[in-house]
């Protein structure tokens, strides 16, 4: 197992997971189709689909003249269908996908061991476009890990 020091590489293993959430393989949504890292507004004929978004980072305390510690914040959100009506009911479990793929499946609060922690910070259900059967729903999670500066 490697551990990650590099913010683009957490990013490239969260996109791992996050493409692991298809209703054939036991999840609720199939935002795993297609996931998008950076990507903010997507088109309707993109849905469903994840997107992955990278926050502020903050620096923490030096682990070594090389090393300091991270704190990396990170967006997990995904669009998809939804009863027009309802919009909140597949919202949810577009959520529970999300928690599920980075806190179950032995990832645990460390995503198996790759960094130093993962704190879950909240989550949103955004508003439903006029007329548009798509909702959005993003979790919010920090990411601490320590990071070589001379390789960042």
């Amino acid at each position: 197992m490697t551990t990650f020091t590099k913010a683009s590489e957490i990013a490239e293993y969260l996109t791992t997971l996050m493409k692991q959430i298809k209703i054939a393989d036991g999840y609720h949504t199939d935002i795993g189709l297609q996931v998008f890292r950076g990507r903010r507004k997507v088109d309707d004929d993109m849905v469903p689909c994840g997107v992955i978004i990278e926050g502020d980072d903050r620096p923490g305390d030096n682990i070594s003249r090389e090393e300091i510690k991270i704190e990396q914040s990170y967006v997990l959100g995904g669009y998809v269908p939804c009863d027009a009506d309802q919009p909140n009911d597949a919202a949810h479990l577009l959520l529970k996908d999300l928690k599920r793929v980075v806190f179950g499946n032995g990832n645990k609060t460390n995503l198996g061991g790759r960094v130093r922690s993962v704190s879950y910070e909240g989550r949103d259900i955004g508003p439903r476009a006029d007329g548009k059967a798509i909702v959005m729903a993003v979790i919010f999670i920090d990411v601490t890990f320590a990071e070589t500066l001379a390789d960042a």
